[in-house]
This record gives C-alpha cells, sequence and structure tokens, in this order.
C-alpha cells in the first residue's frame, strides 16, 4: 500500500508564502492575497482550494457592498498550517500560538480595512527600492520569519498620564519608512477608522476621536515614543499620526476637529478611496487637517503614486 505524501512535502515555495501572509495578516480576500505575491487572483484561487481540501486553510463569506448577493470569501490559517510553517521552521513559537485565533466577526471588516493599508504601505518598497519599510501590528502578536528577532514593541503606549485605561494608545500599527540614500527613518503611527467611533463624546470619556488625538498629542510631548528606537533600530525626532479615514464626509470632520486641537501639525489624514487611486506615497494627505490646502505626500519631494491595486490581475 502506498503510503500517503505528507501534507508539508508537496507544498511549493509559493505555497509557504501564501500562508505565511495569511497567518501574518490574520485573514486576508482573494485580492489581498493577489496584491501580496504578485499573482493573478485565478491562480491563488486554484492554490486555496487545494490548501482546503488539505484542511490548511478555513473560510468564511462575507457580504460585500457590490449589491444584493455579492459575496466573497476571506481566508485564514489552521492550526494544520501553523503546525506545518512552524516545521519548516518559516515562523517562531509566538506566531504558532496566535496565528488561528478567530477574528471576531464584530471587527472582520476594520482588520481588512488595516491589512489593505499594510499592502500599500508594503507596496511603496516593492515600487521604489530607496526606501525600506519597516511594519509592526502587534495586536497580531505575530512574528515571522525575518522579524522574530530583537526586542518587542509594545502593544499600548502609555502617554505619561495615571497607567489606566484612558491613558492608553492601541494604535492598528506602527511602522517606519527609512530614505537608504540619506540614511533616516520617520517613524508613524496609523489610525484606520471607519466611522464607528464618535468624534466628540458630551460625556468627555475615552472611546471618542477627540479624546484619540489628545493621548498622541501627550505621546508626541512626552517622548515616550522613543520606546520604537530600539525596535526599530533608528532615532526618532517625533513622529507622524496616519488617519485613514472612510469617506469624504468623516474627512471632513476629522480634518476640522484636528484643526481645531492645535498642535496638531503631525497628524495627517486621507481616505480609502485616495489610498486605493493613488497609494500612500501620492500627495493624498492633509496635514494638519488642513484640507482646504493643497495635498502632501508623507515623503515629501520624493512622492510618487503606488496603488497595488493597479497591479493586480
Amino acid at each position: 500500500m502506498t503510503k500517503k505524501p505528507k501534507v508539508s512535502d508537496q507544498l511549493t515555495p509559493a505555497d509557504i508564502e501564501i500562508l505565511r501572509y495569511i497567518t501574518e495578516f490574520r485573514i486576508l480576500t482573494v485580492t489581498q492575497i493577489a496584491a501580496l505575491t504578485h499573482r493573478s487572483r485565478q491562480v491563488v484561487r486554484r492554490r486555496l482550494r487545494v490548501f482546503g481540501a488539505e484542511n490548511l486553510v478555513t473560510a468564511r463569506s462575507r457580504a460585500l457592498g457590490a449589491g444584493p448577493g455579492a459575496r466573497e470569501n476571506v481566508f485564514s490559517v489552521t492550526e494544520v498550517a501553523l503546525a506545518v510553517l512552524h516545521s519548516k521552521k518559516k515562523m517562531t513559537c509566538d506566531a504558532r500560538c496566535v496565528g488561528a485565533k478567530a477574528v471576531e466577526p464584530l471587527f472582520i471588516e476594520h482588520e481588512l480595512s488595516v491589512n489593505w493599508f499594510f499592502i500599500h504601505l508594503q507596496h511603496i518598497q516593492r515600487s521604489e527600492p530607496r526606501f525600506k519599510v519597516q511594519r509592526h501590528i502587534e495586536r497580531r502578536n505575530s512574528r515571522v520569519e525575518g522579524n522574530s528577532t530583537g526586542p518587542s514593541l509594545p502593544a499600548r503606549f502609555s502617554t505619561g498620564e495615571a497607567a489606566d485605561e484612558s491613558h492608553l494608545i492601541v494604535p492598528d500599527g506602527v511602522f517606519t519608512i527609512s530614505d537608504r540614500e540619506k540614511g533616516r527613518a520617520l517613524l508613524f503611527f496609523v489610525e484606520v477608522d471607519r466611522g464607528t467611533e464618535p468624534l466628540v463624546n458630551t460625556k468627555r470619556i475615552s472611546g471618542d476621536i477627540r479624546h484619540k488625538i489628545d493621548c498622541y498629542q501627550r505621546l508626541f510631548q512626552s517622548d515616550r515614543y522613543k520606546g520604537c528606537e530600539s525596535f526599530f533600530k533608528a532615532s526618532f525626532r517625533g513622529f507622524r499620526l496616519l488617519f485613514l479615514l472612510n469617506d469624504n464626509g468623516r474627512m471632513k470632520a476629522v480634518c476640522e476637529l484636528v484643526q481645531s486641537m492645535p498642535p496638531s501639525d503631525f497628524i495627517w489624514a486621507t481616505t480609502r478611496d485616495q489610498m486605493d487611486q493613488h497609494g500612500l506615497s501620492a500627495p493624498i494627505w492633509a496635514r494638519g487637517g488642513r484640507s482646504e490646502k493643497p495635498p502632501e505626500s508623507i515623503l515629501g519631494p520624493l512622492a510618487f503614486e503606488s496603488s497595488v491595486l493597479h497591479t493586480i490581475r
């Protein structure tokens, strides 16, 4: 009787890459996987069908805004896939412990939006090798090979006030962009806003955008952000807070709030549509919430168009 080959023996390097990306991002759509791997959606779908048959991935259906009945699948890895990756030394035990944890349905859309931000961010480095991107999405707590050593970055940043929940910041992500030619690095915090949080809570408690901005201002002034220097191996003189907003209406409201809360020049804002059309490196950002002025690029005069959506087949 012929012995059935192990699943791990049948996986190609391209298969491992797909599984690693799904583990790192926790959940991904076919289009997102295609953008990350530079493969066509048709090829990705074929491989995912194989992975599903081998119990390497699970799929759940989500509604699209494209019309009644329009749906797509969202994929996550299984414990079987994590064991395979671990056996091939493609990730540390840290990632294996949490990589297959389910994302609650309430947070799926937010998680996918955050993932799109970091997929676009990665495309900056692919489009222009002059720039190096280092990203950290602590809430996923995944350490994929190549980012598994060195000091850890805290999931929460204290503003220097009393050590309670109302004075802690939990960003959607932290990253740096380094200019290889000039040897400089900029630090960024990311907030992906889907319009579900109130702008201003009349009870003046945490949970609104105003309080979030206030906390980031305190973090900026306290220099506690410098705790990122050992992780990213760079020195920083300040940071930029990036708001990715759901639509133009939310953009207008947040920009008005930002301008009303000086000092806020370090806070930049744009919309999901602008990111998708032009990429994060293009001049799409309202610096300091000044949406009435010409938009700027987070790369300054080195701005360029870099939408990853234009590369998807």
